[in-house]
């Protein structure tokens, strides 16, 4: 039992550091490039906040895109208007004058996107998704989640620094 128990602490504090260290290289790429959404290796990760495209994607979900020249027709795609991301699917590939558009819909829209697409505002083809985890993300966000979050942290500050008694031996 006190192997196990060593190996969770360990296990604990790894993927702690591991958060960590993500965390500062996506803060830290956040405040010298304000416009533009972080990356790590190409890949980059966004919240879907609605449901536009259940039910393939679910509210809540994190979706992980890798930017790509190549987009077809029926590709998924995270795409930046105004100061939102959004993801949808690829409706149709439109060429004018030797460049290549595209509009976007929903899965669960009946209209297609009004805003025609350039290659300039997609920030990458979907690659998979992660369920439910997002809306944590979002809840740890508002203050209550923070408070919660502090409080669970400092539970298990002191947990782990609480060694069992050990059992004195009589001789």
């Amino acid at each position: 039992m006190k192997i196990v128990t060593r190996v969770l602490k360990i296990l604990f504090w790894v993927v702690l550091v591991i958060i960590d260290i993500y965390s500062t290289f996506i803060i830290s790429q956040k405040l010298i490039w304000k416009d533009k959404t972080p990356s790590l290796f190409g890949y980059k990760n966004f919240i879907e906040l609605t449901g536009s495209m259940e039910p393939t994607l679910n509210e809540g979900d994190i979706i992980i895109t890798k930017e790509t020249q190549e987009i077809k027709e029926n590709d998924i795609i995270s795409f930046r208007e105004k100061n939102s991301v959004i993801t949808h699917r690829v409706f149709e590939v439109y060429k004018e004058n030797g460049k290549e558009y595209y509009i976007t819909k929903g899965d669960a829209n009946s209209n297609t996107d009004p805003v025609l697409l350039n290659k300039e505002n997609i920030e990458g083809k979907y690659c998979f998704k992660i369920p439910f985890i997002g809306k944590i993300i979002l809840f740890l966000q508002k203050p209550v989640g923070l408070i919660i979050l502090f409080t669970m942290f400092l539970i298990a500050l002191v947990i782990s620094s609480i060694e069992p008694k050990k059992k004195e031996t009589a001789e």
